[in-house]
């Protein structure tokens, strides 16, 4: 191997890292949005509406607090 294959390497190793450690996408199971499990989702999303993701992370936010402080 030269110096160009080992680099080569070296940054698919660093991209595979980089898939593996990001969090995966919210999916819907039924088409319907996974927050107000009402409406039909926008397309590549997991919710209805920008409002419904934006209160489903506001959500999720608080609780993670929420959690963090039960253990400190």
């Amino acid at each position: 191997m030269d110096e160009a294959d080992l680099a080569q390497k070296r940054e698919q190793d660093m991209i595979k890292a980089a898939l593996l450690g990001r969090e995966k996408s919210l999916q819907s199971s039924n088409g319907k949005c996974i927050w107000c499990k009402e409406e039909a989702i926008v397309v590549d999303t997991a919710f209805c509406s920008a409002e419904c993701g934006d209160d489903y992370n506001k959500y999720q936010r608080e609780m993670k607090q929420r959690l963090g402080k039960q253990y400190q």
